[in-house]
């Protein structure tokens, strides 16, 4: 998928969520989250996330290779244990597991699948969406309508 269609996804999981979170600061939460769910495509250093920290994204698709190991669910819980147990910062470790997890579920649909279970179990689980095609602009449009319907029901 594009960063956009994840940014948007992310986007409207955050705005869903502030609904049942007690959230201190909403603008930062929504931030937060739509980082994490640009964070998994660290793993390709021609991503736009990638190409900001290039040798570090180049190092980790070599050594992981892209939609395996950051496309895996095993990131996304470390993540989440680090934020919301050890440095309990509850409002980061959820934000990092809508973001990351909103990722992580998307690209499902793709046609390149993700590794969720990697490395202990290399199948893929795939779907019918070709990155940038006409399915993935529709779905994207769908979620930019959902996100102003709902900020005009949250604000």
């Amino acid at each position: 998928m594009l960063l956009r269609t994840h940014l948007a996804f992310g986007l409207l999981l955050g705005l869903l969520s502030l609904k049942y979170l007690n959230v201190p600061n909403t603008y930062l939460f929504l931030l937060m989250v739509c980082f994490a769910s640009a964070l998994p495509d660290v793993d390709e250093s021609s991503s736009k996330i990638g190409r900001k920290i290039k040798p570090l994204s180049w190092f980790i698709e070599q050594t992981f290779g892209h939609r395996n190991f950051f496309h895996s669910i095993f990131p996304l819980i470390a993540l989440f244990v680090v934020f919301f147990y050890i440095l309990d910062w509850n409002v980061a470790g959820i934000a990092l597991l809508l973001g990351y997890g909103s990722h992580l579920f998307i690209d499902m649909f793709n046609y390149m699948g993700i590794g969720l279970l990697y490395p202990l179990y290399k199948g893929r689980i795939t779907g019918f969406i070709k990155t940038g095609g006409i399915i993935e602009h529709i779905i994207f449009f769908i979620l930019i309508f959902a996100n102003i319907l709902i900020l005009g029901w949250i604000f």
